[in-house]
């Protein structure tokens, strides 16, 4: 059986592939960058990816130590797990900095343990036409 992890990468690259973008792996070591998209105009995008199984978890914890400064170029890749079905989201780093307190939710730590912070984002039922906003098929223009 093919891990979570496994599926999402090939389901990302697919979905990516499939709508005109050069996709690579990143292999820059940089943490908090998964892989790296090219745009036909030449822009470079970075994802960060992230994976949830909604039948097991209802959010995605994002440390502000492993994704880095948020930035107009840094997009977070949700990949939703439900049954058979996959879903691709990609949220704008920038986003995270902005939280709503409904989907996207910010943790701070004290000075001591600011290595913990992190970013939210919270996948349940009555939020999802907020969450759709960032469905892949709607993001393309904003990253073109």
């Amino acid at each position: 059986m093919i891990s979570q992890t496994k599926s999402a990468q090939y389901f990302l690259n697919q979905e990516l592939t499939n709508a005109g973008f050069k996709v690579t792996r990143n292999k820059s070591g940089r943490e908090g960058i998964d892989f790296i998209i090219k745009t036909d105009n030449g822009n470079t995008h970075e994802l960060y990816l992230q994976t949830i199984n909604v039948e097991k978890e209802q959010n995605v914890s994002i440390l502000k130590s492993a994704l880095g400064e948020p930035k107009d170029n840094l997009w977070v890749a949700l990949v939703l797990l439900m049954g058979d079905i996959e879903r691709l989201y990609l949220i704008p780093s920038n986003q995270l900095a902005k939280p709503d307190d409904y989907i996207f939710i910010e943790s701070t730590q004290g000075e001591r343990l600011s290595h913990f912070s992190s970013w939210k984002i919270k996948v349940f039922e009555k939020g999802m036409d907020k969450l759709n906003e960032y469905l892949f098929i709607h993001q393309t223009e904003n990253i073109i």
